[in-house]
């Protein structure tokens, strides 16, 4: 087979929030949905001052949300900046010009970034040219009395412009690198607070000169954030990873808070004083987030402390109305001063999806493992669009699942061994012996008999059904990693391995492996998914790192799919008819996937424009031919109706 890409499908994108599991199984033309699991990380957040129903949020992919209903849903802005790679941690507003926003970005991969702008409420964006070029931005502020005077903090110094951003000019020289917060006094811009991974710095002359402030605060302290009080200006805040300061001398010297009752110190991420109590003043923490209604004498939590808060902000117009902006949680919001809390996350996702699994004792269930955040996994109704969450324990990752035959319960494997729940328990037990040390990478059943196999890193595990005893076979001579196992109906007592010495097969139930070949495979590639034509032959597909592989001769010899053409990394193949004549390839780098309607012959890149997360995972829906679930880096869960 020639393995052509003859062209590209661009598919229409649509975000879902509830419903929409009654489609047609065949659409018209491709098409993706987005449809959760909702929430994730939250960098920074912004409601607009000059007209509060606007609010904002940054990811850590160079994505920004737009809310036009006071944050209860959200839109991603689409191109945004462009970079998927920009972490947002800035996100602020012109004091005077409706619609001006600015958007501060530092590469995860390089000491990189830029500050972009916005003049019609985040709808177009382009960069802010900056004397030193692409410069990590942490963080920026603008004289609210005078606007023109603004501030950059970036980790190759601060800069600062008294022209409204139309040009910059570098100031305090290598001893402000690595800054990481600013701040500009609201009505005399010539005063000027920079925080950086070593203590804070003043400057009384807009820049020319600069102090080192040591007074009140440990000479290791990173400043996250400064802050200003809104009704004295000599009244400075800071959050730092050794606690929360004030300064009643702007900032010549600082006086440590005790948040906690127990202990000064917390990492607090940011100190946000209320825009309308000048009293009330919030602080954002790794232990949650608290508030403070006497200027930073007395504090009192608002939420649990395992809720990290990396950003506050309070509606101007009715402060009651808190957003914050949290890791794994997504938004939380109030509408009661912070007594309750709710996620307020529709239409905003910033989940990585390592595996998709249809529940065979469910018709329309699906389980799906989260990477990101608490690990976890999420079991998904298509009626109703229901999603639940459940953890073995927090942070622990799920790398396989297996719904066993025979209502014997579940297993998932993990990097600390495999874990079973029995039929109708709550709890999971480990099962133990030589298992427990192993990770997990894949689990199978195999169809015709009562035997289960996990792929480890340490090779090829084989276990009764009725007794879960997963052991090493005696004959056993390979330890590869073993990613993809495959048990096929059409070929009773023969297992398939992709490992990192390539297609292993056993004949006998996984008591003996051979290596099949490595022909036509790049030298120490690992085949890290594998599907088989339902049809019985020999065909099948490799996804590798180094691209999709295909071979007609049951793994003996291997040639590039789409000549090579298909994307650099392909982390999972399936077959999504029983004739094995339609194939599609998941993208691991630019997203989108691969589709062929010839079994390998012809493919057809499908994707949009706005659906560019790269795709771990793929699975087809049992029930609807044509329908795909699609498990991404960023963007949570994307159904793809193909035609």
């Amino acid at each position: 087979m020639s393995g052509k890409i003859s062209r590209v499908v661009f598919c229409v994108l649509i975000l879902l929030g509830t419903g929409g599991a009654g489609a047609v199984d065949r659409a018209e033309t491709p098409r993706f949905e987005r449809i959760g699991p909702f929430g994730g990380d939250v960098r920074s957040l912004l409601v607009d001052p000059g007209e509060s129903s606007i609010a904002y949020l940054g990811t850590s992919n160079g994505k920004i949300f737009k809310s036009s209903d006071h944050g209860g849903t959200w839109k991603a802005l689409y191109p945004g900046i462009g970079n998927s790679s920009y972490v947002i941690d800035t996100l602020i507003a012109h004091p005077t010009e409706r619609g001006r926003v600015y958007a501060g970005a530092w590469d995860l991969h390089s000491d990189g970034g830029g500050l972009f702008m916005s003049r019609d409420h985040g709808q177009s964006w382009h960069a802010v040219g900056l004397p030193s070029g692409a410069a990590a931005v942490r963080g920026m502020d603008i004289c609210r009395t005078r606007p023109e005077h603004m501030i950059l903090a970036t980790l190759d110094g601060v800069f600062v412009s008294r022209d409204g951003g139309m040009g910059w000019r570098r100031v305090g020289g290598n001893s402000l690198r690595k800054a990481e917060s600013v701040a500009i006094d609201p009505y005399n811009p010539d005063l000027l607070y920079v925080g950086t991974w070593r203590l804070s710095y003043l400057s009384t002359d807009a820049g020319a000169s600069w102090k080192r402030v040591e007074a009140g605060m440990p000479l290791d302290s990173d400043v996250f954030s400064i802050a200003i009080s809104g009704h004295d200006p000599k009244i400075v805040y800071s959050s730092a990873c050794s606690g929360v300061y004030r300064s009643d001398n702007r900032a010549a010297s600082w006086t440590r808070l005790k948040v906690l009752p127990d202990r000064f110190t917390i990492r607090a991420l940011v100190v946000y004083p209320d825009p309308v109590n000048p009293s009330r003043v919030y602080t954002g923490t790794t232990e949650g987030l608290y508030v403070s209604n006497n200027e930073g004498r007395t504090w009192r939590p608002l939420t649990d402390k395992g809720v990290t808060v990396n950003a506050i902000q309070v509606d101007p117009v009715r402060p009651e109305r808190i957003l914050i902006g949290t890791e794994y949680q997504g938004v939380l919001r109030s509408e009661d001063g912070g007594r309750n809390w709710a996620e307020s996350n529709a239409g905003f996702i910033h989940k990585q999806i390592s595996w998709i699994l249809p529940d065979p004792s469910h018709e329309g269930r699906f389980a799906m493992g989260v990477h990101s955040g608490s690990g976890g996994w999420y079991a998904y109704e298509e009626s109703g669009s229901r999603w639940s969450h459940s953890q073995i324990e927090p942070g622990m990752r799920i790398l396989s699942f297996l719904i066993l035959p025979r209502n014997r319960g579940t297993l998932v494997g993990t990097p600390q061994g495999i874990y079973h729940q029995a039929p109708g328990a709550r709890g999971w037990v480990k099962l133990q012996g030589s298992i427990g040390k192993r990770t997990i990478y894949s689990l199978a059943a195999d169809p015709a008999s009562a035997i289960l196999y996990a792929g480890t890193d340490q090779g090829i595990y084989r276990a009764p059904l009725d007794t879960l005893n997963f052991r090493m076979p005696p004959a056993y001579r390979f330890s590869p990693k073993a990613w993809s196992l495959v048990a096929p109906e059409t070929q009773p007592g023969t297992v398939y391995a992709g490992t990192s010495l390539g297609l292993l097969r056993s004949e006998d139930r996984g008591t003996t492996w051979k290596v099949i070949s490595m022909h036509g495979l790049p030298e120490r590639v690992t085949i890290e998914n594998l599907a088989l034509s339902p049809e019985g032959g020999k065909h099948m597909f490799a996804g590798t790192a180094a691209g999709l592989f295909e071979s007609s001769d049951g793994g003996f010899y291997w040639r590039r799919a789409g000549d090579g053409s298909l994307g650099m990394s392909i982390s999972s193949v399936a077959f999504l008819d029983a004739d094995g004549k339609q194939v599609l390839a998941a993208d691991k780098t630019a997203g989108g996937v691969y589709y062929s309607r010839d079994a390998g012959e012809n493919w057809e890149r499908i994707f949009s424009p706005e659906f560019e997360s790269p795709i771990y995972c793929l699975t087809p829906d049992p029930r609807h031919p044509g329908r795909v679930y699609l498990g991404t880096r960023w963007e949570g869960v994307y159904r793809l109706s193909l035609p």
